[in-house]
């Protein structure tokens, strides 16, 4: 269940023994809890996106991504009309060089590579992008599955509604966010529990980490065939041979 901004810092307050509003104020736990969420999803990329389409025009190679990407995990392209998804390989232009040779804008029904162009953030030429080889010659939309930094709450103390504001995080790891405030506030007041606190922090990043690589606990096995696609003889222990 999502954290509301106004509990984030009650429970900050608790743990930095600041229970009313002395030194530290609201502005300033809130550009912390800001800063730790985003940390969190450059470090961990926690935070994976899955329902984003962008519009395909027929013969249109480059297409923006959106302004809150911080990393492009997979994308497919369904045309028009169809309910096929076709995998598109993530590639970079070093590597295209090999496949597009001198000519980017070889058309095909579909795509079967990406690369992105600019960086997060970027603006004008520097725009974060995808491209497209070979270029999709129907018109479709690409399923886009990225990691996302999480919006900032503004100034809670200039707009009072931010404080029913929730912030970006997977269930279960707000505590984590609430240690991140700690070894700030212990840091700037420049005492040396900042470090302790620092290394909890740090440790439940890590966890976070790996966690968030697979939100499940099985193997990674691929089975490439269903034992009806085997030959007989290696599965049916009637079978003699010749």
């Amino acid at each position: 269940m999502p954290v509301a901004l106004a509990d984030y810092i009650r429970r900050a307050r608790s743990v930095i023994d600041e229970p009313e509003q002395r030194f530290w104020t609201d502005t300033e736990l809130t550009d912390w809890l800001n800063d730790g969420a985003r940390d969190l999803a450059r470090k961990a990329e926690d935070l994976l996106v899955y329902d984003t389409s962008i519009a395909v025009t027929a013969n249109i190679a480059v297409y923006l991504l959106p302004a809150d990407t911080i990393r492009v995990h997979r994308a497919e392209f369904v045309p028009t009309g169809s309910t096929q998804a076709y995998p598109i390989r993530a590639s970079s232009q070093d590597e295209m060089d090999q496949v597009w040779g001198t000519w980017q804008g070889n058309p095909s029904s579909y795509p079967s590579f990406f690369v992105t162009r600019g960086y997060p953030g970027g603006t004008g030429s520097s725009a974060f992008k995808i491209q497209f080889y070979p270029v999709p010659s129907q018109a479709g939309n690409i399923n886009l599955f990225y990691y996302k930094m999480p919006a900032r709450i503004t100034d809670p103390i200039a707009d009072p509604s931010q404080l029913a504001a929730t912030i970006d995080l997977p269930e279960g790891w707000d505590d984590t966010l609430i240690k991140y405030v700690e070894w700030r506030a212990l840091r700037k007041s420049k005492d040396p529990r900042w470090q302790e606190a620092k290394a909890l922090y740090d440790e439940d990043l890590d966890h976070l980490l790996n966690i968030t690589r697979y939100f499940h606990d099985q193997q990674q096995v691929m089975t490439s065939f269903s034992r009806t696609q085997q030959p007989s003889w290696l599965t049916d222990p009637d079978w003699g041979g010749y």
